[in-house]
């Protein structure tokens, strides 16, 4: 019975390893016959397309000679088609030299044929494309087709005559030599049934082939539908002889002409066939061998499993034997695992409310190890640092790349090597979401023996404040600047009234001009502090503004008009882009005024050797605001400067200017609702935009009327 069994399984065995070894094997075999026979067939179809791609550069380069030819001879040298009689030699010369032109002809404007050189031509081509286009001053290579004029197919290639003052007064026309061009094409060589021909879009076969076809009498396919399509393409279809063919074929550019090249498809797939062969020739002595391993493999394992049946029926003999003493084992180990049970459940209690103790600290908090992997960490980490999850034994670093600063990193490792707490308060770090603050705090972790187990990182955002305490420091500063400000003014003022009406007295009374022109230097110095003064009174104390309805596309014409005239704009080319249907807004015209007189004038300085100045109104899409963007090509801002350009009396003009300028026009549009956005590209130039709301809240001061000027 169990030799009947073991027989039994060594032939099931046979099969199984059979068909666990030839299977992968026969697979690998159809893979590689698959590939090898894709790779052989895109050969012969790059043979075919190369052949193509050869032959129809030579035919482009010979349109293209016979283009240049033509426009060689189609200049005339007197006014009109008056001087034909002089080129008759230049045009049979080109004909007879050469064996490229049937004929050549030349026709009016009109399309009527005014002279044809080696053959007697009348009547008229206006209806033809070749003439269409070169009347309009454009070359042109035509199709193949059938000429009423001589009654046999040509292709013409067409140049426009200029006479000598520069006008198309003609069409200059050749037919070219089909026979000649014919020749160009040259034999495939690739087997016994290629071919290559020219043919229509339609398919009709355009020049002699290999195999027979007459040109204008047969289509290059069998049945109804046309196979060649788009500009370029490889198929397989019915020829002319109603023969499969592999086919590759391309538009001549510019015609609609396709040259195409032909291979049986039997003779094509030739190699395909033979490697197939060799294949099967390959895979029948293997499945042979297969056949002969997989029984003496059978065999042996077989002899092995017999062996191990007899060890086994020994074996389960002494574990009958044991089992009495491990049922009495199984008990002690269940109370044991009881006991475990109960502890661990503790445990994770214990470990739970751990967990929710740190989750509900308000903080972001992570534990790592020495090398700094993470160990643990609290919710508020991950929202923190918009992670949605966190690999436990993930370095810190490379987890959270907005850690990865070297100040940070280097107080990490002080506290792996002190033991000893460090903080860092308002560091900098880089979320993606612009200029935020952190403060962070590193704790070391040791046991009951002081030894050094891990470090505990708590993150603390105090970005708003950073921002609060620096705004406070901005409001406190300005306000001392401006109380500055209010008495200087008071201060100077009144001294500076007295001055300036006592020059303007004495350079009325004295006749010396080199005092009246001293004088006038000293009063233009007093204007100047007096100018100076009231930016101060302004951005110290700001007048309210009066709103009325604006016209802004006035404002910035009347503005750039008033401007115009002073020296430093004359060579300043000033462009306007003023939306024409910009709605009125709810403005202080004054202030609106003066906050674009400011803008204007730094744009112009910006350019002291000239440049273009370019002012754009617009309406904001889907938002009730319109903005203006002004932009110069001058010398632009430096990047550690752009922050600081609406900063009270900061200045990069040196001798020129106060600083108030842009304070006093970011104060303004401020009191609109609006705001002020620059960029700046040093030596490039700068765009500033102006923002303004539509309509304010609250009621016009005055009548509701749009304001011109």
């Amino acid at each position: 019975m169990a030799s009947k069994y073991f027989k039994k399984l060594t032939t099931r065995n046979t099969f199984l390893t059979l068909a666990f070894f030839a299977l992968p094997f026969l697979i690998l075999l159809v893979v590689v016959d698959l590939q090898i026979s894709r790779v052989i067939k895109n050969q012969v179809n790059s043979q075919l397309a190369g052949a193509v791609q050869d032959n129809l550069k030579t035919i482009k380069l010979f349109l293209e000679d016979r283009l240049t030819d033509l426009g060689s001879v189609a200049q005339l040298n007197c006014p009109g088609l008056s001087c034909l009689n002089e080129q008759e030699k230049i045009y049979l010369n080109l004909i007879q030299g050469k064996r490229w032109y049937d004929f050549i002809f030349i026709s009016d404007l009109q399309g009527n044929l005014v002279r044809s050189y080696n053959r007697e031509l009348q009547g008229n081509i206006s209806k033809r494309d070749y003439f269409k286009a070169s009347a309009a001053g454009q070359p042109f290579i035509s199709d193949i087709f059938y000429s009423d004029i001589t009654g046999a197919n040509v292709m013409v290639i067409s140049h426009p005559v200029q006479d000598s003052e520069g006008r198309v007064v003609g069409v200059l026309g050749a037919s070219l030599n089909l026979n000649y061009l014919y020749s160009l094409i040259s034999d495939l060589r690739l087997g016994r049934t290629s071919e290559l021909f020219l043919l229509s879009r339609e398919g009709l076969i355009l020049s002699p082939t290999k195999l027979g076809a007459f040109p204008f009498a047969e289509r290059a396919f069998s049945g109804e539908l046309n196979p060649h399509r788009g500009d370029s393409g490889v198929i397989v279809h019915l020829d002319y002889r109603g023969e499969r063919v592999l086919c590759a074929y391309q538009l001549l550019p510019g015609t609609s002409i396709y040259l195409a090249s032909e291979m049986d498809l039997q003779e094509a797939l030739l190699p395909v066939r033979r490697f197939n062969r060799i294949i099967l020739y390959f895979f029948l002595p293997s499945f042979l061998f297969l056949i002969i391993i997989s029984n003496l493999y059978s065999r042996r394992v077989t002899g092995l499993v017999q062996k191990l049946t007899a060890n086994l029926a020994r074996a389960l003999d002494e574990c009958r034997e044991r089992r009495q003493q491990l049922d009495h084992i199984n008990r002690e180990l269940e109370n044991r695992i009881l006991e475990s049970q109960r502890l661990a459940a503790e445990l994770q209690l214990s470990e739970q409310y751990i967990l929710h103790l740190i989750d509900s600290i308000s903080l972001g908090l992570a534990g790592t190890d020495l090398e700094g992997r993470i160990a643990q960490y609290n919710k508020h980490f991950l929202t923190l640092f918009e992670a949605r999850e966190i690999r436990k034994g993930e370095v810190l670093f490379e987890a959270i790349p907005a850690l990865k600063d070297p100040e940070i990193m280097e107080s990490f490792r002080a506290t792996v090597k002190e033991a000893s707490a460090r903080q860092l308060t308002a560091r900098k770090i880089d979320r993606g979401h612009g200029e935020e603050y952190f403060n962070l705090a590193f704790f070391p972790i040791t046991n009951g023996e002081k030894r050094l187990l891990g470090i505990t990182i708590l993150v603390e955002n105090v970005t708003e404040k950073e921002k609060l305490r620096n705004k406070l420091a901005e409001y406190e500063k300005l306000s001392a600047l401006s109380q500055l400000a209010l008495g200087a003014a008071h201060e100077i003022n009144n001294p500076l009234l007295g001055i300036s009406s006592f020059l303007e007295i004495q350079m009325e009374e004295t006749d010396d001009p080199q005092k009246k022109q001293q004088m006038e230097v000293v009063l233009e110095n007093v204007y100047r502090i007096s100018q100076t003064i009231r930016g101060l009174l302004d951005f110290a104390r700001p007048t309210p503004p009066r709103f009325t309805r604006v016209n802004l596309n006035q404002v910035v014409e009347d503005t750039l008009a008033f401007l115009g005239h002073q020296p430093i704009f004359k060579k300043i080319q000033v462009e306007q882009k003023l939306y024409p249907q910009l709605p009125p807004i709810t403005a202080d015209l004054n202030q609106i005024r003066q906050v674009l007189t400011n803008i204007f004038i730094n744009a112009a300085q910006a350019m002291p050797e000239g440049g273009r100045l370019a002012v754009t109104t617009s309406k904001v899409k889907f938002e009730d605001y319109v903005q203006i963007e002004i932009t110069d090509t001058g010398i632009g801002i430096q990047p550690e400067d752009l922050k600081k350009i609406f900063d009270p009396f900061f200045t990069t003009k040196k001798s020129q200017g106060t600083g108030l300028g842009l304070s006093i026009s970011l104060s303004y549009i401020k009191s609109h609702n609006g705001d002020i956005q620059v960029q700046s590209q040093p030596g490039a130039g700068t765009t500033i935009t102006i923002i303004l709301p539509i309509r304010q809240k609250g009621r016009l001061s005055g009548k509701e009327e749009e304001v011109i000027s």
